[in-house]
């Protein structure tokens, strides 16, 4: 058994919650905002990983789910478009294309 075989998305289940709001990554060379920071739950209670906080890359600069959406919530249950979950250097890593509110 590798270790890519333990990411793979399905484990984490199909119900997160953003808590708090996101935080800028900027690009090491031009210092430019390149990405968003978004700390999340894991509330699918048929998930391995229950309660678990997890810290996902968004990929997108505009999503759907706006900086000004989270700025003041707490927490706010969201859906991860296009969930990744990799590994590099012994890091698990997780990133998303955007992030839509869940209804």
């Amino acid at each position: 058994m590798k270790l890519n075989d333990f990411l793979k998305k399905e484990l984490l289940g199909n119900r997160f919650m953003a808590i708090k709001g996101y935080s800028e990554i900027n690009d090491r060379e031009t210092g430019q905002l390149s990405a968003y920071r978004l700390n999340v739950s894991i509330q699918d209670e048929t998930s391995d990983f229950f309660m678990e906080l997890i810290q996902i890359k968004v990929k997108n600069l505009n999503p759907s789910l706006g900086v000004k959406d989270l700025e003041n919530n707490k927490s706010t249950p969201v859906i991860l478009k296009d969930l990744n979950v990799g590994q590099f250097n012994g890091n698990i890593w997780f990133s998303c294309s955007d992030v839509l509110p869940a209804k």
